[in-house]
């Protein structure tokens, strides 16, 4: 027997769906959608970089937020990065940031299609967003998208010691930082690789 279509739900409805759950979710087209959960290499890697963008912002307008604050993509899509700088006016109450300017996705092996291609068109979608950055889990990297004009630019950076720019909000974040006491599994090389 055929499932009966779900019933769309707005945002606000949404929000009051998902605080009374244990599990993460995200609203999809108006249907909620239950996420997968994080392991701790990716819950280390988000916390390095919200303490980063923390002492950096502090006491200014801007300020980074957790995983739990949502991000508005248009009537029926709300998302939750791992990381979010809001720019616009604090509301203790809120549940999404009210001027998401800089988003970040710590890529999972098992989302990194996903959130490298569907999701990165969700956020351009919000004219909020002027960043998006996506950081690699198992090595060294980060790739960031930046409004330029009306245009979208990208600058990847795969190197310890390098670094990103976001001088809209006037921070730099460190890859140095980003996987501060993290370990890597050393990389195969190919014979010719090199020569």
């Amino acid at each position: 027997m055929p499932q009966p279509a779900p019933e769309y739900m707005s945002a606000d409805a949404f929000f009051d769906f998902a605080q009374d759950r244990d599990e993460k979710w995200e609203l999809v087209d108006g249907v909620p959608v239950m996420m997968a959960g994080a392991n701790q290499r990716h819950q280390a890697i988000a916390a390095n970089i919200f303490a980063s963008l923390y002492n950096q912002l502090r006491g200014k307008t801007c300020r980074p937020t957790s995983a739990d604050t949502g991000v508005s993509i248009g009537p029926g899509t709300v998302r939750y990065p791992d990381v979010v700088v809001d720019c616009g006016r604090r509301d203790d109450e809120s549940m999404f940031a009210s001027e998401p300017v800089l988003v970040i996705g710590v890529l999972s092996p098992s989302t990194r299609s996903f959130d490298s291609h569907r999701k990165v068109l969700e956020y351009k979608s919000n004219p909020d967003i002027r960043y998006i950055l996506l950081v690699d889990t198992n090595n060294v990297g980060c790739l960031l998208h930046y409004r330029d004009g009306e245009g979208w630019e990208e600058i990847m950076r795969d190197s310890a010691g390098s670094s990103v720019e976001l001088p809209e909000i006037g921070i730099t974040i460190s890859l140095d930082d980003i996987y501060d006491g993290l370990e890597f599994k050393p990389r195969l090389v190919r014979q010719n690789e090199g020569t």
